[in-house]
């Protein structure tokens, strides 16, 4: 008998050591795994931006704005001809800073002031963005002109990712977890990493005005990834202990 009960009292120790078997203490970490998913989606842009600055140098700080208010308000005129209705037109950036010229061991010189603004256009049609380009720059865009692609189908399209990162996460945790001979339990925690735009592609507008640059606006095909990080609990009532039969002697 008395063997009986040390070996029974060495089985439960070991029940309630960290292995993270069902009968931990409650004061312990439960046991849990974290893993990573990534779901990707490829697809057809179908609705582009274009991304244009204007910069105007005068002597006084009323002159520079004038004159770049002359020209932004060409380019308006210039995208409302082509259909280009005011909701797709965002007004990205406004500034207005004195102009110095530094030299060595020398106050500076005082030499006016500059003034820019930048406008961000939704192109809803993408044959457009060669001929909207062209009439920005003639208009006068001479500063930060890019483009980028987009879907808009973009909510579905991320939704859709999220949803392939999320069971990638799973098919992995489910792996490893019923590989050690347990089983997944509650979700304890779930995050994603940010969204970041498609990237933008410089494009450089004195060669635009002069003829000399290819326009890039050919989108291709575009990828989203999304990567999401999940924990679960690690749920052991699957482990079978096999408690021996003892016999009394």
């Amino acid at each position: 008998m008395r063997r009986f009960f040390a070996v029974l009292g060495l089985i439960t120790c070991i029940g309630f050591s960290g292995a993270g078997f069902a009968g931990a203490s409650s004061t312990e970490p439960r046991p849990s795994i974290t893993v990573n998913g990534n779901g990707k989606v490829v697809y057809v842009p179908d609705m582009g931006y274009i991304h244009v600055g204007v910069s105007s140098d005068a002597w006084t700080a009323a002159e520079a704005w004038k004159k770049n208010e002359k020209i932004v308000k060409k380019i308006f005129e210039a995208l409302k001809q082509h259909g280009v209705e005011e909701k797709d037109l965002k007004t990205s950036n406004l500034s207005l800073q004195p102009r110095y010229l530094y030299k060595p061991n020398e106050e500076p010189q005082f030499l006016g002031y500059t003034a820019s603004y930048d406008l961000s256009v939704t192109v809803r049609d993408l044959d457009q963005m060669g001929t909207l380009l062209d009439s920005m720059v003639d208009a006068g865009a001479n500063r930060n002109m890019s483009i980028s692609f987009g879907c808009s189908k973009f909510d579905e399209l991320l939704d859709e990712a999220r949803a392939k990162a999320v069971a990638e996460a799973r098919k992995k945790a489910n792996l490893y977890v019923t590989g050690a001979g347990a089983k997944l339990g509650d979700v304890l925690g779930i995050s994603d990493t940010p969204y970041y735009p498609p990237q933008y592609y410089r494009v450089d507008a004195l060669a635009v005005k002069e003829g000399k640059a290819p326009l890039p606006v050919a989108p291709g095909e575009q990828e989203l990834t999304v990567t999401i990080t999940i924990t679960w609990a690690i749920d052991n009532s699957k482990i079978d202990l096999q408690i021996p039969q003892m016999t009394e002697k």
